[in-house]
């Protein structure tokens, strides 16, 4: 399991906050898959009972993922499971997110306080689901840091000029994460998300400087692969 603990993140906060990250083979299992489809639903459902047998303390809260800005905050509103974030305070209280491409982002206050897990895409950015999250944890006066895991990065993510507008609509700095290629445009989401937590504030920002395309052997791409597959991101306060 050590292999999987994200031990090396380096950031400041207090080591009582855990980070772990699954891969397309993890526990001696291949296809480690943990979204639940029609057609992997026992084997998912035997994937997610390992994983909790062998690696967290509770039964981690899955959502359902819309791309969306919507924040569940386990403190305040803990029957709503559709969204893309997810805040606790609650020691032992897995949150997660499932991933093939887009990033898995973790806020965590310094002192281990409060925990947020985010899943951010196109979509996701583009609708500022940080800057969504702040507006909830900026209540609890707290220092943050945040951590970005495997995802696209920008020479894999091609995108066409819609989608560069509408970045560019909202804010013309955004221009600086898309640069020409051919006819269309590498889009940095990673940047993108690094702007938007610099602009809630946030000093120390760290990265897995994993890529799920260049390392679709290790993580499900949608992009690469086509993959219907998701591994987890999961943090909790121990």
């Amino acid at each position: 399991m050590n292999n999987y603990l994200m031990n090396t993140i380096g950031w400041n906060v207090s080591k009582s906050v855990k980070v772990l990250v699954t891969r397309k083979n993890f526990l001696d299992r291949e296809n480690f898959n943990l979204a639940i489809s029609n057609n992997s639903y026992e084997r998912t459902k035997e994937n997610i009972k390992m994983l909790c047998d062998s690696c967290l303390p509770s039964q981690p809260i899955f959502i359902k993922q819309v791309h969306g800005k919507k924040i569940i905050n386990l403190n305040k509103n803990p029957l709503s499971f559709v969204g893309d974030g997810i805040i606790t305070s609650n020691k032992n209280q897995v949150i997660s997110v499932l991933t093939a491409d887009c990033m898995p982002i973790i806020i965590s206050s310094i002192g281990g306080e409060v925990v947020c897990i985010l899943h951010v895409g196109r979509k996701g950015a583009q609708f500022n689901i940080i800057n969504n999250a702040f507006k909830i944890l900026n209540k609890y006066k707290y220092e943050y840091e945040a951590w970005i895991g495997p995802s696209i990065t920008k020479d894999y993510y091609l995108v066409d000029s819609e989608i560069k507008k509408s970045f560019l609509d909202l804010d013309s700095q955004y221009s600086s994460f898309f640069s020409k290629y051919n006819n269309i445009y590498k889009m940095d989401l990673v940047g993108i998300a690094t702007f938007q937590l610099s602009s809630n504030k946030i000093k120390n920002i760290f990265f897995s400087n994993l890529c799920t395309v260049k390392n679709n052997n290790e993580f499900f791409s949608h992009r690469k692969n086509n993959d219907n597959g998701r591994f987890g991101t999961f943090v909790w306060i121990e």
